[in-house]
């Protein structure tokens, strides 16, 4: 799927999408005074089918279904065996949040 056709279903009010450097601007119809507002707050998941607002991206949640909202970020680690997003201050702070054996 080209980047720009992402997301089908969603935003049913779109009237265009601009693709400028890797991000989707979607143009929505709206009662504004010119009709038109353009958003730029879509992350396009991995698997091309489903958008989430950027607000979900690096939330300790796996919004997406494959990960791909969760796995560049920086303010957490992923368990091995659960899969479950820990954030960063919790790593080593003396309290099992993974069963996974470090060693």
């Amino acid at each position: 799927i080209p980047k720009y056709q992402s997301c089908p279903g969603h935003y049913v009010d779109r009237v265009g999408t601009i693709l400028k450097n890797g991000t989707l601007t979607f143009a929505i119809k709206s009662s504004g005074a010119n009709n038109s507002v353009y958003k730029n707050d879509v992350f396009v998941c991995d698997n091309g089918f489903k958008c989430i607002p950027y607000a979900q991206v690096c939330d300790l949640v796996d919004d997406c279904g494959d990960g791909s909202d969760e796995e560049r970020c920086t303010n957490h680690f992923k368990c091995n065996t659960t899969e479950q997003y820990i954030p960063k201050t919790s790593f080593c702070d003396g309290k099992i949040d993974c069963l996974d054996v470090f060693g």
